[in-house]
């Protein structure tokens, strides 16, 4: 009926107040937009202003379209300014991580990433999807990268690989206690230990929700202590504060230096696989997927590495 270009030759012929400056001002000739104004009345059989006035006089359907000009033009140049802006032009891919011991070593993988891709913005934020009431939780999340697979069809579960839940003691503590000879341990030797976590509740433990519960009995940890990160959690284990279950590649550093040791927790041993969780029809699938290779890659060698160290 209309166009976006009838709606500026109204608003601009409201402005200037006559058909020769607003030819003027839209670049254009006077025989030319005037031409144009006569063909959007064919169109819409109506009169939209009262020739030889100056300045021009709008009849009634002429305001309605110049009112709807004045709402429409300024929301279609806020858009273009928004499409040409550089912030708009690049990506954003938010990574979540319910995996804490997972940060150290991912966080390197998305800085190479980014330096791949440098009009990708790689985010960590908050854990985003939704619950199980499907009530959104956070900002969206791109990528969850977490150790429990659930069954549903709207997202891929990607694994990046497997790993071993250990027990983690000091070597005095292993000594004292008369542990270092044992194979693993059982859940009595947990029974005089202060044992160390992350900051969560304790049915969201490994090693509650896969050997505690799993094999109900009367032992318990002493004491349960809850430590803000990895790092503070190991530096504890070595000064003998307490014990923790760590993934087996979080304490290479540590065991290089002969502070601490590892244990199977549980004849059979807790192991655990990480995923890649993603929408399967996410918008960003292509390159979702092309960081995922990346991350199974890092994974491996830092796994490797631990592989070679002995554990």
């Amino acid at each position: 009926m209309f166009e976006i270009k009838h709606l500026k030759t109204l608003t601009k012929l409201a402005e200037t107040g006559n058909l020769r400056k607003a030819a003027e001002q839209l670049f254009v000739s006077q025989s030319a937009l005037s031409h144009q104004i006569k063909d959007l009345e064919q169109r819409l059989n109506a009169s939209l202003f009262l020739r030889n006035t100056s300045p021009v006089q709008f009849t009634q359907q002429g305001k309605v379209l110049l009112a709807l000009a004045e709402d429409i033009l300024p929301l279609i140049n806020s858009a273009l300014s928004e499409l040409k802006d550089e912030k708009c032009t690049s990506l954003q891919l938010n990574l979540a991580i319910a995996c804490h011991a997972c940060f150290q070593w991912l966080l390197p993988v998305a800085e190479q990433f980014s330096l791949l891709y440098p009009d990708v913005k790689i985010e960590f934020i908050e854990q985003g999807f939704t619950n199980n009431s499907g009530e959104k939780l956070a900002v969206e999340t791109d990528i969850l990268f977490i150790d429990e697979k659930e069954d549903n069809d709207d997202y891929v579960y990607h694994a990046l690989g497997t790993f071993e839940v250990v027990a983690v003691l000091a070597k005095q503590a292993l000594v004292k206690q008369k542990l270092a000879d044992k194979a693993f341990l059982q859940a009595a030797d947990f029974s005089s230990q202060v044992l160390l976590t992350y900051p969560v509740k304790t049915e969201q433990l490994d090693i509650f929700k896969l050997f505690f519960d799993k094999y109900p009995s009367m032992h318990k940890p002493l004491v349960i202590k809850q430590v803000a990160n990895s790092h503070m959690i190991l530096q504890m284990v070595a000064a003998n504060m307490g014990v923790a279950a760590l993934p087996d590649w979080l304490v290479s550093s540590l065991t290089k230096q002969t502070l601490v040791e590892t244990k199977r927790i549980g004849e059979t041993g807790i192991y655990k696989t990480l995923y890649a969780k993603y929408k399967k029809e996410h918008v960003l699938a292509k390159l979702i997927e092309e960081i995922i290779p990346q991350t199974v890659e890092a994974f491996e060698n830092l796994y490797h590495t631990e592989v070679l160290n002995g554990k």
